[in-house]
């Protein structure tokens, strides 16, 4: 009996951590710092150039 009490007080914790993620991850203070960092992978000028294609590398 001691061992499902145990049980049933871990899957509430676990729930009550997934909530409290949730409620960090949605709150609209933190919106303008989501936009922010994925912007900041789209503006990013430093992108590699692309792959330039040689006759000699062994391909037919």
């Amino acid at each position: 009996m001691e061992l499902i009490w145990a049980k049933v007080l871990f899957t509430v914790i676990v729930f009550m951590s997934f909530l409290l993620v949730l409620l960090i991850v949605f709150n609209k203070r933190n919106k303008g710092n989501y936009n922010h960092a994925a912007h900041s992978i789209i503006d990013d000028p430093d992108t590699p150039e692309p792959a330039q294609i040689k006759p000699d590398n062994g391909a037919k």
